[in-house]
């Protein structure tokens, strides 16, 4: 079970802080890899939250993997992001701190995980309207990154 899970027993749906890290994937080929969240339907990359004991790059890869099916070299770090607020459609509140990790290699069979529909690769001129809200700003400067 995980600690966020854990903590949800003793809280219920009052806020609390947690750190996530999160993996803008990317290949000029392919595109920039999102995942359309089960939740709200909305467009998001991939990543979660850190568990006790666990480093930010093993998070990464950890989640990564679980919602992807791909292993993960090299990330980078590309942006950090505090106080991201989510109210999740079950009613828990989380204040994030998002570390996002800019990753250009990566392997593996493409398989999504019981918290997203759909994984797709896209142009970055051809990105999704419903991207998930708190994460349009980091995506966007990657973007105006990339056409520089």
């Amino acid at each position: 079970m995980s600690y966020i899970s854990e903590m949800r027993k003793f809280v219920g749906h009052a806020p609390i802080m947690a750190v996530a890290a999160m993996g803008i994937l990317y290949n000029e080929e392919k595109g920039l890899l999102l995942e359309k969240r089960t939740d709200t339907g909305e467009w998001c990359t991939p990543g979660g939250a850190i568990e006790l004991g666990e480093s930010l790059e093993d998070t990464l890869k950890r989640e990564i993997k679980e919602e992807t099916n791909l292993d993960i070299a090299n990330p980078k770090l590309f942006d950090i992001k505090a106080n991201v607020h989510m109210v999740y459609p079950n009613k828990d509140e989380v204040y994030y701190t998002d570390v996002v990790y800019e990753i250009n290699e990566f392997f593996g069979d493409l398989k999504s995980d019981s918290e997203s529909t759909e994984l797709k690769f896209f142009d970055l001129d051809n990105l999704p309207k419903n991207i998930m809200p708190t994460q349009i700003g980091y995506i966007e400067r990657f973007v105006s990154e990339k056409r520089r």
